[in-house]
């Protein structure tokens, strides 16, 4: 029978009475008693109601929930300050809000920073790269700017037929890179 007992039921509880000699605890790294010391304290602690007895029970479990709640807590942020640290000495140039949603998702998934966010970096340059040369690509097929100048930077073969020799000299270069675009 564990019961919720709130945070004015736990002052009002009496603590055991504990002379010199239990009073010297050990404690972990967190600075609160060890799992082993309150294993010792509850050895001795003075026989009490069962009701008191099932509440000190109850709390000390709740000690040792909490106790490691707050370990795996530490270890998780311990790894986040590594992860953080090699995404720094990785990527010194990017700060942490230029990081996209996508990168945080992969990281929850389990990935680390820098890993997921190297994927993400190559992947963005691949499709860059992809766009590069499709665009290339296009504006070698591409006929050029549409204008409705007389000094055009594009002629047609029509446009070409149609024109005087001195004409044709004149525009000699544009002429040669006008039949590159030709079909």
């Amino acid at each position: 029978m564990t019961e919720n007992i709130s945070t004015e039921t736990m002052q009002d509880l009496p603590l055991p009475e504990a002379d010199a000699a239990e009073s010297c605890e050990v404690t972990n790294d967190g600075g609160t008693p060890s799992d082993d010391a309150l294993e010792e304290q509850t050895d001795s602690t003075p026989e009490g109601t069962d009701e008191e007895n099932g509440e000190i029970a109850a709390l000390r479990e709740e000690i040792k929930r909490l106790r490691e709640e707050i370990r795996v807590k530490t270890a998780e942020a311990q790894l986040i300050t590594a992860q953080l640290g090699e995404f720094e000495e990785l990527f010194p140039t990017v700060t942490p809000n230029e990081i996209p949603q996508s990168v945080w998702d992969s990281v929850r998934q389990g990935n680390s920073l820098a890993a997921a966010y190297a994927l993400h970096h190559r992947r963005s340059e691949l499709r860059k790269a992809e766009l590069r040369r499709v665009n290339e690509s296009n504006s070698a097929h591409s006929s050029g700017k549409i204008s409705s100048k007389t000094n055009a930077e594009y002629f047609t073969p029509d446009e070409v037929r149609a024109m005087s020799q001195s004409e044709v000299r004149a525009n000699y270069s544009k002429i040669r890179e006008s039949m590159k675009k030709w079909n």
